[in-house]
């Protein structure tokens, strides 16, 4: 029995260990809250980070972005790597803020982990933490790949944006990103020292776009297979009398418990997805113009390094905002099976009075539970095809405003 609890702990960090060690070291995971809670490192690292973020990105190029808002070119190439700051900063400080409130959501997980299971069960389990696993791995590594060319392109002289006499000091020494300092950063070790801040500030806009959403899949992926496990419970329900009276008294309380942990995960997570929403909407557009620019051979044309670097990122963002409504749709769908479960139970076997008792469950379990991005959006991938066609329709405004 000990072997076995070992074995389902070694469960529990396969399915959440990439996840945990990632909080962990922004210092927001929450079943470390209570014990870290007296070390101000642990405590102050997103503000740090949100504050580095600011100095050393956002606010810069919000300072470049007043000089160049006449030049739409420059302007767009501005907006694809501020409008990445801005998000990192907004999903950085919404984490933080609930770092706390899914506590109980990573208790009862690895509840879920420790408790005896069937086989059927733990396939449900496994199949759905290996999603989580395979999308962490992924999504960690294009990021860490992004994070490289970002940074060793520019050193091998390949630039990854436009150099411009407006912002840069001297067009020999240019930092990372469009931005404006309110000195001469070209001499040393003032360009040193801002180039290293830089490159500390874009290593936390990775970490800010990959974590968060990560972690909320990897969560969604379990509450997925719980569903499914009940509704699993729910069809084998046997028609003895005392025994089906507690199992389906145990099943109320389940579906209320899971329900409670869905509705954690959205509080938590809410304005994070919609920032994502929001960044993913600028940079379609963005990098839908500066693709129609190319074609234009009268225009001044960004280089192919800059476009496959902007796609990359582009390609990121899309893949995260992707891989959340997929996330949430399939718990949507396993939430509403629930439905269909009860139904195909042997339910005429019971008596009068647990029979009603199964009537709040299906008038729940009927609507989908869904995700709402900034409690407007619901997240599904029907949600995710409507924001890419609407906002693929912007590109021909810009169009039509860089024209005149």
């Amino acid at each position: 029995m000990e072997r076995s609890q070992k074995n389902q702990l070694q469960d529990f960090d396969w399915a959440l260990g990439l996840n945990r060690f990632s909080l962990r070291l922004m210092g927001i995971w929450p079943a470390d809250q209570d014990e870290s809670s007296k070390s101000l490192l642990t405590v102050s690292r997103i503000p740090l980070m949100i504050l580095v973020l600011l100095c050393g990105l956002f606010l810069p190029q919000m300072w470049a972005l007043a000089l160049v808002i006449e030049q739409l070119p420059l302007a767009i190439d501005n907006l694809m790597t501020s409008c990445p700051a801005f998000t990192s900063c907004i999903k950085l400080f919404f984490i933080w803020r609930s770092k706390t409130i899914l506590q109980p959501v990573i208790d009862s997980a690895l509840q879920d982990y420790l408790r005896p299971k069937s086989k059927s069960e733990e396939t449900a389990m496994q199949r759905e933490a290996l999603r989580g696993r395979l999308v962490t791995i992924a999504d960690y590594s294009i990021m860490a790949s992004c994070y490289v060319g970002f940074i060793f392109m520019p050193m091998l002289g390949f630039n990854v944006r436009i150099i411009n006499n407006l912002t840069d000091c001297d067009t020999q020494r240019v930092l990372l990103v469009q931005s404006y300092f309110p000195y001469d950063y070209a001499r040393s070790p003032a360009f040193e020292l801002t180039h290293l801040l830089q490159l500390a500030a874009s290593f936390f806009v990775g970490m800010a776009i990959s974590i968060p959403d990560d972690y909320f899949c990897a969560l969604l992926f379990h509450a997925s297979a719980q569903f499914e496990i009940l509704g699993l419970q729910i069809e084998s329900l046997p028609i003895d009398g005392s025994k089906s009276g507690r199992l389906l008294s145990g099943f109320i309380e389940r579906h209320v418990h899971l329900n409670r942990m869905v509705s954690a995960v959205e509080r938590s997570f809410e304005f994070v997805i919609a920032a994502q929403i929001f960044c993913m909407s600028i940079m379609v557009c963005c990098l839908g113009f500066q693709v129609l620019r190319m074609l234009d051979s009268a225009a001044e044309k960004p280089t192919p390094v800059q476009i496959l670097t902007l796609g990359g990122t582009l390609f990121t963002m899309l893949l995260h905002t992707f891989v959340d409504c997929f996330a949430s749709e399939n718990l949507a769908a396993r939430s509403s099976e629930l439905f269909f479960k009860i139904y195909s139970s042997r339910w005429y076997s019971l008596s009068w009075s647990k029979m009603r008792c199964l009537v709040p469950m299906m008038l729940v379990a009927k609507t989908p539970r869904q995700i709402r991005a900034g409690k407007i959006l619901s997240m599904s991938l029907a949600t995710y095809c409507s924001i890419i066609k609407s906002t693929a329709g912007y590109i021909s405004m810009l169009i039509a405003v860089s024209g005149r």
